[in-house]
């Protein structure tokens, strides 16, 4: 929507979101990271930001304060950022993700339910297969942290099945927190074998994860349009408009590597190239073939849509890479093959 704005002199992303790098546990940083907040915002694009690494409420702190009020006080911080800097009539969005293990993870929990604080952003909390197995046999979990300027180490106790619990209720009460299943986002995608990549949040609708200054840079397939009149899928369609797709969100990627707002976001997309090709109108295709939404039958055919959209996709990246006469600068053939989603999808 933004494209040729830049030649009109206005300042202009044509990428939707962006993951800021999460801010280390240093005043410096904290509002380092709500400065690129801004400008980003500035831009016409959301973030997403993690502040699993700021230390919990009264952990030691070598200043006048003795102590630090906690990471979920500078939530209201980049909350207002959001808020303060406009957007053609619209605020920006914001994400803000933590750790399960950080042992202000309950403050964070509840912070919605004062419905006067962090209200300009989405929050949700990362989950691991360590914590889930707690809550699921009802086991004592222990939160830790460690903070590396003082040595202090900071450790507390919970029954993880409360915490479930706690974050189911809010989640049903007013829609948050939600829940990002962390080892499972870091282990089951093509650069997971990579030792040099590591993805450190997610876009405020959490569509993409994304490194540190990673962009999502978005498009949508309505699936509802494949549904021939007889109310059969028509998969030739599907792989012509993925390949197809996927050729122009790259277009778009080129056009707008030189308009992001920070360095640090040019430099991820040149190095890494992120797209995100995602569907919507499941429930319109749904209806229209007469498959009842959440059934057996519904949940095999979605994915077989979903490996349509990924095969064709990745062979329309394969052969822009050919044309190009290289793939992107990151890329490592080896880790990318030796990866479990590659070999258990591609």
């Amino acid at each position: 929507s933004n494209r040729g704005l830049d030649k009109k002199g206005i300042k202009t992303t044509l990428s939707n979101c962006y993951v800021i790098a999460p801010p280390e546990d240093n005043i410096e940083s904290i509002f380092e990271c709500a400065t690129k907040l801004a400008r980003t915002y500035s831009y016409g694009g959301g973030c997403g930001v993690d502040i699993s690494k700021l230390a919990p409420r009264g952990a030691k702190v070598r200043n006048t304060a003795k102590e630090t009020s906690g990471a979920v006080s500078f939530m209201d911080l980049y909350s207002m950022v959001t808020g303060l800097i406009a957007q053609a009539g619209r605020r920006g969005a914001l994400m803000i993700s933590r750790d399960c293990n950080h042992p202000d993870i309950e403050e964070f929990i509840d912070i919605k339910k004062d419905l006067d604080r962090v209200t300009k952003a989405n929050i949700s909390v990362k989950v691991t297969d360590e914590f889930m197995d707690a809550a699921i046999h009802n086991k004592p979990y222990t939160l830790t942290f460690v903070r590396k300027e003082t040595g202090e180490k900071i450790t507390k106790v919970v029954n993880a099945r409360d915490i479930m619990m706690k974050l189911a209720y809010n989640n049903w009460d007013m829609g948050e927190p939600g829940i990002l299943f962390w080892d499972r986002i870091q282990n089951w995608n093509m650069l997971s074998e990579y030792p040099n990549f590591q993805y450190a949040g997610v876009n405020p609708c959490a569509e993409e994860p994304l490194p540190a200054g990673g962009s999502c840079l978005l498009g949508s397939l309505n699936l509802a349009e494949f549904v021939t009149e007889s109310g059969d899928f028509d998969f030739d369609a599907l792989a012509d408009a993925t390949f197809t797709a996927t050729i122009a969100l790259n277009d778009v990627l080129d056009e707008g590597l030189p308009l992001h707002p920070l360095q640090i976001q040019r430099d991820s997309v040149h190095d890494w190239r992120q797209i995100g090709l995602g569907v919507f109108g499941i429930a319109d295709m749904l209806i229209k073939m007469g498959v009842r939404y959440g059934s057996k039958e519904s949940l095999d055919l979605c994915d077989v849509i979903a490996k349509y959209i990924l095969n064709y996709s990745v062979m329309a990246s394969a052969t822009l890479a050919a044309n190009n006469g290289k793939a992107f600068p990151k890329y490592d053939k080896n880790r990318t093959m030796q990866s479990e989603f590659f070999r258990s999808n591609l």
